[in-house]
């Protein structure tokens, strides 16, 4: 009974304290699905008017501040630490939800989807980062798929409010969920690796010993050897002027950008970025108004269909869960965005079709079949492997940076593709815009043939070294036995 309790127990400390990312996540995914219901109700009920324009900034605001919000997150994660950017991230979403209440003009809406833009900013910037730090190897890649679970399951819950609820009574009900990340994240510990790079050690120890138990303390010490190298190398550097700050700020861009364990996974995530924006998810929700018109000729059905698509989404990444353990990651990377590729020419066809008649027998369960399987591509593989990979490929003395990078790829990426579709959607039609976005994600697909490692069961620091080339503790071992010799001879 006691092996079996030493067991379970730093499995159950490591799902508690990923649990104040999952449910911030949770929250994120109700900003997603909220839109669905915001600008359908307001294009029929003209409450606060809206045209085109106005409509894609809007719904595009989230890429922006979503930026401005990462800015901040370096210099919170690195000066005081990942669990208050979590913090943070909470009280401005819940603060989001508050306004989205009271509002009855655009630029209260503006607001509010600034306030939330600034808190994805700081949770999504740091949430996989958190979670690879705070979990074992083995639990990881499962961690790391319920950040999609609970993002679709936000999403979930907006859709299905939608069914009885109008967009003011919902942003009231969804700001009471938003609360429970914010609770936890309070009572949770500090990232061991944040520990460790402040020279925190013995806290470090207590903490990652905490959620990981005894058995991993390779990884642990291999961790602080690590910082303690990289910190020999700092020591002689005398202390700088601000103008010698600056320099030095702008030495350390262009020296990091110069490193194999920075720019390469920069590039990888890139593309599994563009991959997990443009793989149909965000337009889809935002402008569900659009594709149901397109795909059923109706929207009677919309939010019926939208909650059954959550649900089958949310299964198709429980899947990956379990696919996640047991098959490497590559292959079932490369084989479910193949098929996010083949769900989008088939909706593309079947549009194509019933506008120019073409087709010899329509039904709606054709177009109810077509959006299911894209849903099940991208909660399957477009969505939560490129979660799961993504995090797992940032070196550790960089993270802070590149996570801001990543922040400002994904705000590139999504005001791009929020603001663009309904123009899109007006120049070559819905079925033209489906094509454009499966030719750019296979794109994607032959650049990470060439560039994506495999990374199942690997640990993070094995990652890096694979990019980097060599292990530093490694090189440090060597090279300190050569010296010793030197001496002897």
């Amino acid at each position: 009974m006691c092996f079996g309790k030493q067991l379970i127990t730093p499995f159950v400390k490591q799902c508690f304290a990923v649990s104040s990312v999952t449910f911030n996540m949770m929250s994120y995914g109700m900003v997603i699905g909220f839109n669905a219901s915001l600008f359908s109700e307001l294009r029929k009920s003209q409450e606060i008017p809206l045209d085109r324009d106005s409509e894609s900034w809007l719904a595009s605001l989230i890429g922006i501040t979503t930026f401005i919000g990462a800015l901040f997150t370096p210099i919170i994660i690195d000066s005081i630490g990942r669990r208050p950017a979590v913090i943070t991230s909470s009280v401005l979403m819940v603060s989001g939800w508050i306004t989205f209440s009271l509002a009855s003009s655009l630029p209260v809406l503006l607001v509010a989807k600034f306030l939330q833009g600034m808190s994805v900013g700081l949770g999504s910037t740091m949430g996989g980062l958190l979670i690879a730090e705070y979990s074992s190897p083995k639990y990881r890649g499962s961690f790391m798929a319920t950040i999609l679970t609970f993002l679709l399951l936000g999403s979930l819950i907006s859709h299905l409010f939608a069914l009885f609820y109008n967009w003011h009574q919902i942003s009231t009900i969804l700001g009471f969920f938003s609360l429970p990340g914010l609770i936890i994240s309070l009572f949770s510990p500090e990232s061991p690796v944040f520990l460790a790079t402040k020279g925190r050690y013995d806290q470090c120890r207590k903490v990652f010993r905490w959620l990981r138990g005894p058995n991993e303390d390779d990884e642990l010490e291999k961790m602080i050897k690590t910082d303690l190298i990289v910190k020999e190398s700092k020591k002689s550097r005398p202390k700088k002027t601000t103008s010698k700050i600056i320099q030095k700020k702008l030495t350390y861009v262009i020296l990091t950008f110069k490193k194999r364990e920075f720019y390469i996974p920069v590039f990888i995530m890139m593309h599994l970025s563009a991959i997990n924006e443009f793989c149909g998810a965000l337009v889809y929700d935002t402008y569900a108004f659009d594709i149901h018109k397109a795909l059923y000729g109706t929207d009677i059905y919309m939010f019926k269909v939208m909650a059954s698509l959550d649900i089958q989404r949310i299964l198709s990444t429980v899947l990956t869960v379990y696919l996640t353990s047991r098959v490497r990651r590559r292959p079932l990377l490369f084989t479910l965005v193949g098929l996010n590729i083949l769900a989008y020419i088939c909706e593309a066809g079947y549009i194509y079709a019933r506008r120019y008649s073409l087709l010899p027998f329509d039904h709606m369960a054709i177009g109810v079949f077509l959006h299911h399987f894209h849903y099940f591509t991208n909660g399957a593989g477009s969505m939560s492997l490129t979660t799961i990979i993504s995090s797992e490929l940032f070196p550790t003395a960089d993270k802070g940076f590149c996570g801001l990078i990543r922040s400002l790829i994904f705000s590139i990426f999504v005001f791009a593709n929020v603001k663009s579709a309904p123009y899109l959607f007006s120049l070559i039609g819905i079925e033209g815009t489906l094509c454009a976005y499966a030719l750019l994600q296979f794109y994607c697909q032959v650049m990470l043939y060439y560039m994506l490692p495999e990374t199942k069961d690997k640990t993070l620091q094995e990652i890096e070294d694979k990019f980097r080339g060599f292990s530093l503790v490694d090189r440090a071992e060597i090279l300190k036995t050569k010296d010793d010799v030197d001496v002897s001879n």
